[in-house]
């Protein structure tokens, strides 16, 4: 039997560019191409890792330094990665996903965590005639989900905070702490 490596219309060759990236993809490629059989542990275990190495560039950069979607996710409503085994993902489901709550709901804290949001901060983006600050209180402060869920004092959204603080996961000191003591550009 003879799997190919480079046309396009074997299956083989497919599988072998979807290897590309993984630690042992040099493993894994030659066993696939002498017929032999390929350790399902490993293979589980590196398909697992690859994704976690596009969090690598944005754990340093805070949200209120560049304005960016992914940096906002990956700082403030990511939850920790564990450990990439076979038994299980180094991904967990965020605590809302496994409370029974209103579709609403379920629609809108995703959109949240994800800055699909009409918020000051993500609004500024595509309307480029509106200030970042936030219309709802005298803060004087950007109008971000870290502003939101911590420092806004207007009525409804202290209301909508006090009723919604269960929808939350437990964070650790340490990342609320960055949330709430971060001094950014123009801050004392």
């Amino acid at each position: 039997m003879q799997l190919s490596s480079r046309c396009d219309d074997c299956w083989s060759s497919h599988i072998l560019s979807a290897m590309d990236g993984l630690t042992q993809s040099y493993l894994f490629k030659k066993r696939l191409l002498k017929c032999e059989p390929i350790d399902l542990g490993h293979f589980v275990v590196d398909l697992r890792e690859r994704p976690l190495d596009c969090w690598t560039p944005n754990s340093d950069i805070h949200p209120q330094e560049r304005n960016s979607k992914r940096s906002t996710y990956h700082q403030w409503c990511a939850l920790p990665t564990r450990r990439a085994l076979v038994t299980h993902s180094p991904h967990t489901l965020p605590r809302y996903m496994l409370l029974d709550l209103p579709c609403d709901v379920i629609r809108s804290v995703p959109c949240f965590r994800l800055r699909a949001h009409t918020l000051r901060i993500e609004t500024v983006t595509w309307t480029h005639n509106t200030s970042p600050t936030c219309d709802l209180c005298n803060a004087h402060d950007v109008q971000d989900e870290r502003h939101i869920l911590f420092h806004c004092t207007h009525p409804h959204v202290v209301s909508q905070r006090g009723s919604s603080k269960d929808l939350c996961f437990p964070i650790s000191f340490r990342r609320l702490q960055q949330c709430v003591c971060f001094s950014g550009p123009g801050k004392q």
